[in-house]
C-alpha cells in the first residue's frame, strides 16, 4: 500500500512539474513575441532613445529564449526521471530566478533616471534633425507612430536649428490626412499633433514594463514552485532507489 501511495504521489508531482514547465514555455514565448514586436516597432527610433532604453527589448527576448531552452531541458529531465538532470534543472531555475530578480530590481531603481536621461537626450536629438539622415528618419518615424510632435510639445521645434531656419515643424507632426496640415509656426497651425513625444513614449514604455512585470511575477511564482516540486521529486526518487537497494 505504501509503495502504491508513493507511486501516486510521484505521479502527482510529475504532473505538477509538467504544468510548471508548460508555464515556463508559454511565458518564454510571450516574452520573445513582446520583445521582438517592440524591437520591430521601434527599430527606426532607437537612434532617438538612450542605449539603456533601446537594449530593453533585446534583454527581454534573450530571457525569453533562455526560459524556452530551460523548459525544454526540464521536459527531457522529467521524461527520463534522471536525478542528475533534475538537480541541474533545479540549479538553473535558481540561477535564472536570481538573475530575473536582479534585472527587475535594477530596472525599477533606474527607471526614473532613464526617464530623465531620455527627456534630455530627446531635446538634443531634435537639434540634429535634418542634419543627419539617420536621426531625421528616427524622429519622423517616432512622431508618425506615436502621433506626437517635439519633446514636451510642438513648440520645442522653435528652439531647434530646423525650427529657427524654417519657422515650422516637420511634416511628421501632421495628423492624418497630411494634405490639410499647416506646419508653418508663423501662421495659425492646423492639423498637427500638439502633444509631445516624450510623455507618449514614456507611457507606452511603462505599459510594456507593466506587462513584463506581470509575466515576471508569474515566472517568479512558477520558478519557486518548480524548485519546490523538483526538491520533493528528488526526495521521492531517492527513497525509491533506497527501497530497491
Amino acid at each position: 500500500m505504501e509503495a502504491k501511495g508513493t507511486i501516486k504521489w510521484e505521479r502527482c508531482i510529475k504532473i505538477s512539474l509538467w504544468l510548471t514547465v508548460l508555464l515556463y514555455w508559454v511565458s518564454g514565448v510571450v516574452l520573445i513575441i513582446t520583445g521582438v514586436s517592440v524591437q520591430v516597432r521601434l527599430r527606426d527610433t532607437f537612434v532617438v532613445l538612450t542605449e539603456a532604453a533601446s537594449g530593453i527589448p533585446v534583454i527581454v527576448t534573450v530571457i525569453g529564449v533562455l526560459i524556452i531552452l530551460l523548459s525544454g531541458f526540464g521536459a527531457i529531465a522529467l521524461l527520463r526521471s534522471n536525478t542528475k538532470m533534475i538537480k541541474l534543472f533545479t540549479g538553473l531555475l535558481l540561477v535564472l530566478l536570481i538573475t530575473e530578480i536582479i534585472v527587475g530590481a535594477t530596472a525599477y531603481v533606474y527607471r526614473e533616471k532613464l526617464h530623465q536621461t531620455l527627456s534630455k537626450d530627446f531635446v538634443k536629438i531634435l537639434n540634429k534633425y535634418s542634419g543627419e539622415l539617420r536621426i531625421t528618419k528616427g524622429v519622423d518615424t517616432l512622431q508618425t507612430e506615436f502621433q506626437c510632435c517635439g519633446a514636451e510639445n510642438y513648440t520645442d521645434w522653435l528652439n531647434t536649428t530646423f525650427g529657427l531656419l524654417s519657422s515650422s515643424v516637420p511634416r511628421s507632426c501632421c495628423k492624418v490626412p497630411v494634405e490639410s496640415c499647416v506646419t508653418d509656426l508663423s501662421k495659425y497651425i492646423v492639423g498637427i499633433n500638439q502633444q509631445g513625444c516624450f510623455l507618449k513614449l514614456k507611457n507606452w514604455i511603462e505599459r510594456h514594463i507593466s506587462a513584463f512585470g506581470g509575466v515576471g511575477v508569474l515566472l517568479v511564482f512558477g520558478q519557486l514552485t518548480g524548485i519546490l516540486l523538483c526538491y520533493i521529486l528528488l526526495k521521492i526518487l531517492k527513497e525509491n532507489y533506497a527501497s530497491i537497494d
